[in-house]
């Protein structure tokens, strides 16, 4: 019976659910948290873009200086009315989408965030800003989304996943 119930999970699964990916650090279980998950985030993905970033301001101030367009703008009705910072935003959410939806090629993946290390080095962006941001979008999920415990960890595994392709790209 075990074998059978076994064998039913890695073919509803496409494998051992709970196999660690050695790329990306993450099992097929891990991958299905965060892909369902973020199908919520992305219902309303400038709104939330937004709320990413106005929550990164608050916590990291001078993350608002690399963006040159908005950096004197004081008000969030400002800051989503200028087009090049929409643009942005939209980039991020894109950015975001296409990492989450092909989880099941790390590799790929992976390239595409040292690739995003490498532009956010020419813009002076710095590992701690990162991490800043990484609280930040914790925080969304724990208490705006009120994702489960599980979700939670795995998205935690994917933030890892991404940041340890990108991190070591960026400046100190």
């Amino acid at each position: 019976m075990d074998y059978v119930v076994g064998s039913l999970k890695k073919w509803w699964w496409g494998g051992d659910p709970d196999a660690i990916n050695e790329i990306s650090g993450m099992s097929l279980r891990d991958i299905y948290h965060v892909q369902q998950s973020w199908k919520r985030i992305q219902k309303n993905s400038n709104e939330n873009g937004f709320l990413m970033f106005f929550r990164l301001f608050e916590a990291a101030p001078e993350t608002k200086s690399f963006f040159k367009t908005i950096t004197n703008l004081q008000s969030k009705e400002e800051m989503k009315a200028n087009v090049i910072f929409r643009a942005h935003i939209i980039n991020i959410m894109s950015s975001l989408n296409n990492s989450i939806i092909n989880l099941n090629i790390p590799e790929v993946v992976a390239v595409w965030m040292e690739k995003l290390g490498d532009v956010h080095k020419t813009r002076k962006v710095e590992k701690k800003h990162f991490l800043v941001f990484k609280d930040v979008l914790v925080n969304i999920l724990q208490n705006d989304f009120k994702f489960s415990e599980d979700t939670l960890a795995s998205w935690g595994k994917y933030v890892n996943f991404v940041y340890n392709h990108m991190l070591p790209r960026l400046a100190s």
